[in-house]
C-alpha cells in the first residue's frame, strides 16, 4: 500500500476534504518510479538502455556540476553543505520522480534535512502560486513481524502565522495495510517525538518541495511536478524495443559451421559427438541425410549484419528523446553523427541551457526555503544568533559555453589589450579581481627584467 492510499484513509472521513494526488499522478508516479529502477513491465531487463536513470542522471550533473551555493550563517552554511552533500547522491532521484520534499529537524546541536522522495509525501494543500503549504509525510519501521507507520502531518496557517506538526502512529501485521492507531511511546525511536505541536510567527512552512519546471500533462490541474523524461516515455520504449533488436542480429548473425554428426569425433560412451573444446557455440551438427551431396556436408553459416542501419534507427530515437526531454543532440545519441552548421549546434546547446537554467533557479527557490527553514529551527533551539541568513547560488554556465574556447576568446582581448590579465585569472581560478591582483607577476617582461636586453633584437 502507498502512502496516497494511507492518506486516502485519513480523508475519506471528511467529506469535504480534497484529494490531495489525483490517481492518474498517482498511477504516473508509479510507473516513473519503476521505469528508474529498469523494472518497466514493457521492456525486458535484459534488453533495457536504462535511459530514466541515465536522463536522470545527466540533468543532475548539468544542474549541479559547477555550482557553488552557501549561506551568510556559519553554523547554517555547515549544516547546508551536509544536507548538500546527500543531495548530490539523490539529486537524480528528485529529477527522475518529478519532486521532491526536503524536511529540516533538529538533532543535537545539528539540523539535519529528511531528504523524502516523491512516493513518500504527499502534499495536500497549496497557496496561489503552487506551493505546497500542506503534507503528510511518511516513515516506516519493521519490528519482528510487525509493521509500524508513522504519519507526520505539516499544516502552515498564512492567516495566523502559526504551524502545526502531528505525528500519528500506526501498526499492522501486513505491509499493505495502515493498521490501528498505537501510541509513539510504544515504538522505539519514536517514543520522544510529541503528538502535536504548534509553533507561532511562522513566515513559511518548515519544509521546502523541489518540483520539476515543467507543465504537467498527466493531469492539467495538479500543481505537482512530473518526471524529467515524461514527455518521452514512449520513445523510451521504441528504444529499448530497437536495443533489442540490435542484440538480436548480432547474436542471430553469429558466425557458425553447420556439418553432419558423422563429421565428428564420438565422446566416450560413443554416442554423442564430440565438439572441439571451447567452440560449442561455433559448431552446429545436424543428423546425416544419405541423400546430402558431400560439399553440403560442411557449410559455414555467416550471413552480412545490418549493424549499421540498426543504429541509425536507435540514434535517431535516442536523438528524439533528447529533443522532448530538453537535452542537447549527442547526449545520448552518437555525438559525431549530429547537426553540424554553428546555429544547429548552438540551437541544440541553447535548449538543454533554458532547461537546465529552468531547473535551477526552481531549485534555488526551494533551498531558500529549506534555509528559512532550518533558520527557524536553529533560532527556536538557541543554535545560531543570526536572524533572516541569505542564500548565495552560483550556478555556472558551462552548459551553454565551451570553456577551453571562452579561455582563448578573453587570452586574445588580454593580448589585444581590450581586457585586464587580473580580470581574466579571475575568471579562470574564479576568484575575486583583488586576488587575481595579487597573482599578477611583477615584471611586466614575461622573462623578467634581467633577460629584457638578451631578448631585443
Amino acid at each position: 500500500m502507498r502512502i496516497f492510499d494511507f492518506i486516502a484513509k485519513l480523508f475519506s472521513k471528511s467529506k469535504t476534504a480534497e484529494k490531495p494526488v489525483s490517481p492518474e499522478m498517482q498511477s504516473a508516479l508509479d510507473v516513473w518510479l519503476a521505469m528508474y529502477q529498469h523494472q518497466d513491465s514493457t521492456a525486458n531487463n535484459n534488453n533495457s538502455l536504462h535511459l530514466p536513470a541515465a536522463i536522470a542522471s545527466e540533468f543532475a550533473r548539468l544542474v549541479m556540476a559547477e555550482s557553488e551555493i552557501s549561506v551568510s550563517s556559519p553554523y547554517l552554511d555547515k549544516q547546508f553543505q551536509k544536507f548538500l552533500k546527500r543531495f548530490l547522491i539523490k539529486a537524480d532521484l528528485a529529477f527522475a520522480l518529478g519532486s521532491m520534499a526536503f524536511k529540516p529537524y533538529v538533532s543535537g546541536n545539528r539540523i539535519l534535512v529528511d531528504l523524502v522522495r516523491a512516493d513518500r509525501f504527499a502534499p495536500t494543500a497549496f497557496d496561489d502560486s503552487h506551493q505546497a503549504t500542506a503534507a503528510v509525510f511518511l516513515s516506516r519501521k519493521v519490528i519482528g513481524r510487525t509493521y509500524y507507520t508513522r504519519l507526520e502531518t505539516h499544516t502552515f496557517h498564512a492567516e495566523n502565522q502559526t504551524y502545526t506538526v502531528e505525528n500519528k502512529a500506526y501498526f499492522s501485521l501486513s505491509p499493505d495495510s495502515l493498521g490501528a492507531e498505537c501510541s509513539l511511546q510504544t515504538v522505539p525511536g519514536w517514543e520522544n517525538l510529541q503528538e502535536i505541536q504548534t509553533l507561532k510567527n511562522i513566515e513559511k512552512p518548515l519544509f521546502a518541495v523541489y518540483q520539476n519546471p515543467a507543465a504537467n500533462t498527466i493531469d492539467l490541474d495538479s500543481p505537482l511536478g512530473i518526471s524529467c523524461f515524461a514527455h518521452a516515455e514512449e520513445l523510451i520504449q521504441e528504444a529499448n524495443a530497437q536495443w533489442a533488436r540490435v542484440q538480436w542480429e548480432f547474436k542471430g548473425t553469429e558466425l557458425a559451421v553447420d556439418a553432419r554428426q558423422d563429421l565428428f569425433r564420438r565422446d566416450e560412451t560413443g554416442n554423442r559427438p564430440d565438439l572441439p573444446i571451447g567452440n560449442k557455440r561455433l559448431f552446429r551438427k545436424y543428423a546425416v541425410n544419405p541423400e546430402d551431396k558431400l560439399s553440403d556436408a560442411l557449410q559455414t553459416f555467416s550471413p552480412a549484419i545490418r549493424d549499421v542501419s540498426l543504429f541509425n534507427g536507435l540514434n535517431h530515437i535516442l536523438q528524439r528523446i533528447e529533443f522532448n526531454v530538453g537535452l542537447a543532440y549527442g547526449t545520448l545519441s552518437n555525438p559525431t553523427d549530429i547537426e553540424k552548421t554553428a546555429q544547429e549546434i548552438l540551437s541544440s546547446k541553447q535548449r538543454s541551457y533554458v532547461q537546465v537554467s529552468k531547473m535551477q533557479n526552481a531549485l534555488q527557490e526551494t533551498f531558500e526555503n529549506l534555509v528559512y527553514a532550518m533558520s527557524i529551527y536553529a533560532s527556536l533551539y538557541d543554535l545560531d544568533s543570526v536572524r533572516n541568513p541569505s542564500l548565495s547560488c552560483n550556478w555556472g554556465d558551462s552548459v551553454l559555453e565551451d570553456p577551453d574556447k571562452e579561455f582563448q576568446r578573453r587570452a586574445q582581448l588580454v593580448t589585444m589589450g581590450a581586457l585586464r590579465p587580473e580580470l581574466l585569472l579571475a575568471w579562470y581560478f574564479r576568484i575575486p579581481e583583488n586576488k587575481a591582483s595579487d597573482m599578477m607577476p611583477d615584471s611586466d617582461s614575461l622573462f623578467g627584467d634581467e633577460h629584457a636586453d638578451s631578448l631585443t633584437v
